[in-house]
């Protein structure tokens, strides 16, 4: 979407740089009889409109780049992936008035589930129901909402700065968490 912004932001800021008559009559000549721009319009459109060039052109190809290197998301899960790794978790709790918050061992099993597995993302839309919730705490303060057995139908992570949710493709740690957590709700 950001791309279509760009493309047209640019476009118009050509048009307006280019021609500024035309992107005058465009804005306001058309709602007066028989008038001509200023000069002073026709030179705030020629600057209006190297700025939207501009600011298209920039914003187009940042929307190519993030299509070719798979953008925050791909970024955010890659160092979700090496925190995991480099064991930068400081709790795993479950659950939301009667918290279970994981043993240092039990931590360290779920982490290395984790590691292992996959994570696919996918649209949580706006549609929310699962048998329970959790959060992974790291060193730095920093959290994900885990969501158990959420619309994805396993374990999800509900990061707040990307559009999309991730299952954790493990059935190790379903059945881990199946076996230690959700009985306890």
């Amino acid at each position: 979407m950001n791309g279509f912004f760009g493309f047209i932001l640019l476009i118009i800021g050509i048009i307006s740089a280019a021609s500024p008559n035309t992107a005058w009559y465009l804005s306001v000549g058309w709602k007066i009889k028989d008038a001509e721009p200023s000069e002073a319009a026709l030179a705030m459109n020629r600057v209006v409109g190297v700025i939207a060039s501009i600011v298209g052109l920039i914003i187009l190809i940042s929307s190519c780049a993030s299509m070719f290197t798979g953008g925050s998301d791909a970024k955010w899960e890659k160092q979700f992936q090496q925190r995991i790794e480099a064991g930068e978790v400081s709790e795993i709790k479950f659950g939301l008035v009667d918290q279970t918050i994981l043993t240092s061992e039990e931590r360290m099993e779920v982490t290395d589930l984790i590691h292992e597995a996959q994570l696919e993302p996918f649209d949580p839309g706006n549609i929310w129901g699962s048998s329970g919730s959790g959060t992974i705490s790291f060193v730095d303060g920093y959290q994900v909402d885990l969501v158990l057995f959420g619309n994805s139908g396993g374990i999800e992570l509900h990061p707040n700065e990307t559009e999309n949710a991730y299952r954790i493709q493990s059935d190790s740690l379903e059945s881990w968490i199946r076996t230690h957590i959700t009985n306890n709700y």
